[in-house]
């Protein structure tokens, strides 16, 4: 069995290593896209790592970044705990004996886990629900 260790004599001969020397950087290609309107512009690029901000100016310069506009939200973020924002509430509509209904539909509103809620079938042009059903939200 042979050792990938070095031997007693090859580690006497090695110099001592200087922690202080700059190390040189290794070449790297680089690819730089632009792309926050679906505009797409990539350079490539070769050079350090550290060249990298000197690149981006340089395309600065050259007018290259001003082609590109900045991006503009293609939608809004989510409030609160990351479900959809809360639902208008309105006062519901009361009959003769102090029973709440819903204003749009003309009736009884029933008390459900959220609250209340209209249970009708809701007509073209009414707020609903995925299903069909009226959607509006009442407070009490």
């Amino acid at each position: 069995m042979t050792t990938q260790l070095p031997t007693r004599q090859q580690i006497d001969n090695a110099g001592d290593i200087d922690f202080n020397a700059t190390r040189s950087e290794k070449q790297a290609n680089i690819s730089i896209t632009i792309a926050p309107d679906g505009l797409h512009i990539t350079a490539e690029y070769t050079g350090t790592l550290s060249s990298i901000p000197a690149a981006i100016e340089r395309l600065r310069a050259a007018g290259v970044l001003e082609l590109v506009s900045p991006a503009k939200p293609t939608h809004t973020a989510p409030i609160g705990n990351g479900n959809r924002p809360k639902a208008e509430r309105i006062t519901p509509a009361y009959d003769g004996s102090g029973q709440p209904m819903c204003p749009v539909h003309r009736k009884a509103l029933s008390e459900g886990q959220y609250g209340l809620f209209c249970s009708a079938k809701a007509a073209a042009g009414d707020v609903q629900n995925s299903k069909g059903y009226c959607n509006i939200r009442f407070s009490e």
